[in-house]
């Protein structure tokens, strides 16, 4: 996918409390007010003079300044900048077409060069909880129009390119959970069944059997609080794969949800199976060390292996 490439950033406030946001996005136009200056003014440049006629309805000499920077960003953007805003709790993006201020029954507007985006070049969608807090925060700035200053930031996010402090966290990360795989081999099965039970627990299910209680094809009864669905854990601490498909054609599907097939030394067979049963799921050391890491598991597993 080719790279989105920008000279600069704008963001645009697509009307008071914005009510233009929706109509905007639709019609592919960055609306505007500006309601008491002409349109041939404004395409014709004629800034002293927008500017006397802002300065009889804002007394603040600063604040007019700001107002008529905004209308020259909106009016003298070319096609090689990024305009974004903020739209049903997503980041919106776009470049703007010719360079001429248009007028509806609605608004003055400028038009968009094809559509609104609010994705990055691969398809996902730019939520605004999951997008760096210093792109999020201009969301806040009072005013119609302004410049991006975290231009990279933003060229990062359209682009889906990692931070470097990212790759750092993440090849640690990586480094991490192989480490913590061959620590959860190291556990005596008994501290294995409690691990599984703490992963369980951890993501907010509740047990409803004791660790390690007599039952013929589990070892953990879990539920979800949620949706008070059952589930039944089956913990192994090594395994092959006739295990595994004697537990999975024993499950009892009519009164719990799924079975989870919990192992930390597979068999190569079952290390590499690609299981077709729907309600039965194998958990593999890999998954689990993820599971771990991201639970904050890792202290713990460390006590028990030092």
């Amino acid at each position: 996918m080719k790279k989105i490439q920008f000279e600069n950033a704008y963001y645009i406030k697509l009307g008071q409390n914005g009510k233009w946001e929706s109509s905007s996005i639709k019609e592919s136009k960055l609306r505007i007010g500006w309601i008491k200056q002409n349109l041939d003014d404004i395409n014709q440049g004629q800034w002293d003079i927008i500017r006397e006629q802002l300065s009889i309805f804002i007394r603040d000499q600063g604040a007019v300044t700001r107002d008529l920077n905004a209308l020259r960003y909106i009016c003298e953007s070319s096609s090689q900048d990024v305009w974004i805003t903020f739209f049903e709790s997503k980041l919106w993006w776009c470049r703007v077409g010719k360079p001429i201020i248009y007028e509806d029954k609605i608004s003055k507007y400028r038009e968009v060069n094809g559509s609104w985006s609010d994705k990055d070049i691969h398809g996902n969608v730019l939520f605004i909880n999951s997008i760096p807090g210093e792109i999020s925060k201009i969301q806040g700035f009072r005013g119609t129009a302004c410049g991006v200053k975290e231009k990279q930031t933003l060229y990062r996010l359209i682009n889906d390119e990692p931070s470097p402090e990212f790759n750092a966290i993440q090849d640690s990360k990586e480094k991490l959970i192989e480490n913590v795989v061959r620590g959860i081999k190291k556990l005596y099965w008994k501290d294995f069944e409690t691990f599984v039970d703490l992963i369980f627990r951890q993501s907010g299910w509740r047990r409803l059997s004791m660790i390690g209680q007599k039952m013929k094809y589990a070892d953990i009864e879990l539920k979800d609080p949620i949706t008070n669905d059952q589930y039944q854990v089956q913990v192994k601490s090594s395994a092959n794969f006739s295990d595994f498909e004697r537990y999975a054609d024993q499950f009892n599907h009519q009164d719990y949800r799924k079975l989870y097939f919990v192992v930390h030394s597979p068999d190569n067979k079952l290390q590499n199976h690609e299981t077709d049963y729907q309600d039965v799921e194998l958990v593999l050391p890999k998954r689990l060390s993820q599971m771990a890491v991201d639970l904050g598991l890792v202290d713990w597993l460390m006590n028990k292996i030092k």
